[in-house]
């Protein structure tokens, strides 16, 4: 939690304790409510940082696969290795197209 959200939790939480404190019960709902709104909405926050995390590191390998890839198919000499190595490829450029969109939504 960085220190502004911090600050506004712990400013809430004040309201919510003050609220309390001359029994207005309605306004220490409504304090609750905000509070747990702002829960979901970091909670949300840092479910889509998390997957955008495993999307960049899904992307980095598939890379990385790729470029052996090609490695091996620059040295490959017979016909169905070529074609295997080929086939691999191909299915890892899917991959990585598919992981691309997916990084698109989440930034």
């Amino acid at each position: 939690m960085d220190s502004l959200t911090q600050t506004w939790v712990n400013d809430y939480l004040d309201l919510y304790n003050y609220a309390r404190t001359i029994e207005d019960l309605e306004w220490a709902e409504d304090i609750l409510r905000k509070l747990q709104d702002q829960k979901d909405a970091l909670l949300e926050e840092e479910r889509k940082a998390i997957l955008l995390r495993e999307l960049l590191t899904s992307y980095d390998r598939i890379n990385k696969q790729l470029i052996d890839i090609f490695s091996k198919l620059r040295v490959a000499s017979e016909g169905y290795q070529t074609e295997s190595l080929q086939e691999q490829w191909f299915k890892l450029k899917l991959m990585r197209i598919d992981v691309s969109r997916k990084i698109l939504q989440y930034k």
